[in-house]
């Protein structure tokens, strides 16, 4: 079978991309041929095409047709479904809460795949299909991760696993304060490492969410969910069936990742109770059952009846490219260039024209003061001045009056100036404004 799988990135070796090479390597020694389309690629895409893999940024690199489409991210997807109408495809949700993962409608897409429950219920919010959704959790290439040696009684060695570095802060000083040495891996750390596998047999207390504390849980690692957007608390035997059921993901995070709650989960690290969460994840978690898993799913897409016709599918296809492709009018994609770029959203015209009212304010209350202090410095003028004439009995003196003077002269000019300059800025500043303002309100009236 010949696989394509679309994704935003293959280059650092983060999030979906660990999924891509993990589902992508378990296919090839499953006798499949892979084909990875991701509009960024890195030294991850590199060593991918040295185990065999064809990974590309451009679609017109992919030669042969895929019997299979496996989308993942909403724009890379449509530019599959668009250069191969005919093919079936599959796609991926991987977060409960980005635009760029939730799913859209197609007649192509004939089933859906959700990595948790909270994206299951994303899925079904945006209509898929209950009887055409399939949940699949994540899952660890045991032959990678190997379990480590026993874990000692108190933790000495801890590592935090992050995109974000909100939290950091926090973690730090929760393993300092319990005497535990701490590193730091990740996009938001800017270090990035990858042999994680041999990395993770080095620490004994792991701080991360997801598909990372998935693995470390498989090594044997105690692992205390969370990140900068929440914290869930410590994994073990009591937890560890329904937290995987929420990925280890967003969806357990319901408490602030803060000193507190973090010491207190490092409080209750347990060696024998992570070392049955480690035999329960190896149990489960398995990638070859992962393999399976979609390729029973591809299965399912390929054999499905469907009475699309070219019409409906070429009608399916442009709507997409209205909510994802940029125009004036704020749909999907600016959600989605939001995400991938973190543009912030503009302000609304009132914010806007209530800000330049202040920051007029600003620059008059300034010139004011500027005004008032050069006022004042002139009105010390003369009294310095007959200083200077006492201070002749000393010639030595007269130099440091002299000296004096020509400093607070200076000084009166570059006030003067700065002055003068707020004063015109203000003035400029004026008469932009009303301009401004011309072109927002012609703007909300559709004129420009």
């Amino acid at each position: 079978m010949r696989v394509l799988i679309t994704n935003l990135f293959v280059s650092n070796n983060s999030g979906t991309e660990a999924v891509v090479e993990l589902l992508a390597d378990g296919l090839r020694r499953a006798g499949h041929q892979t084909m990875l389309l991701a509009p960024t690629l890195g030294d991850m895409a590199d060593r991918m095409r040295q185990r065999g893999h064809h990974v590309v940024d451009r679609i017109a690199e992919i030669v042969e047709k895929p019997d299979i489409i496996h989308g993942q991210h909403l724009t890379p997807c449509l530019t599959a479904l668009a250069r191969f109408p005919d093919v079936p495809a599959v796609f991926s949700c991987h977060s409960a809460s980005l635009e760029v993962e939730a799913p859209m409608l197609h007649p192509q897409i004939r089933r859906w795949i959700a990595v948790d429950e909270a994206c299951k219920a994303k899925c079904l919010s945006r209509g898929v299909p209950a009887d055409k959704l399939d949940l699949i959790y994540n899952a660890v290439d045991l032959q990678r991760f190997k379990p480590r040696l026993p874990l000692p009684s108190r933790p000495a060695r801890g590592l935090l696993l992050t995109k974000h570095l909100a939290h950091q802060q926090a973690v730090r000083e929760a393993c300092s304060k319990s005497n535990i040495h701490l590193d730091e891996l990740g996009p938001a750390t800017g270090r990035f490492s990858y042999q994680l596998e041999k990395d993770l047999l080095e620490y004994d207390i792991v701080f991360a969410t997801a598909r990372m504390a998935i693995e470390a849980a498989a090594v044997g690692c105690s692992v205390v969910v969370c990140d900068a957007r929440g914290f869930a608390g410590l994994l073990d035997t009591a937890n560890m069936e329904a937290w995987r059921r929420m990925n280890l993901g967003v969806g357990l995070l319901t408490r602030p990742t803060t000193v507190e709650n973090l010491m207190e989960a490092i409080s209750r690290f347990d060696a024998d109770d992570a070392a049955k969460v480690s035999a329960y994840f190896r149990e489960v978690a398995d990638v070859s059952h992962f393999v399976e898993e979609h390729l029973r799913v591809y299965n399912q897409a390929m054999q499905a009846d469907t009475d699309a016709t070219a019409d409906e599918r070429s009608l399916a296809t442009a709507c997409w490219i209205e909510e994802v492709g940029v125009s004036y009018a704020p749909r999907r994609w600016a959600a989605v260039v939001k995400e991938i770029h973190g543009w912030r959203t503009a302000p609304d015209q009132t914010a806007l024209v209530e800000l330049l009212r202040s920051s007029t304010k600003t620059l008059e209350s300034n010139a004011a003061s500027l005004m008032e202090l050069g006022e004042q410095v002139k009105s010390i003028g003369p009294d310095i001045a007959k200083i200077g004439s006492i201070l002749d009995v000393s010639a030595s003196l007269d130099s440091v009056a002299q000296d004096s003077q020509a400093r607070l002269h200076r000084l009166e000019e570059q006030l003067s100036g700065l002055s003068n300059f707020v004063n015109e800025s203000k003035r400029l500043y004026n008469g932009v404004v009303p301009l401004f303002v011309r072109k927002m309100l012609l703007r909300a009236r559709g004129r420009v």
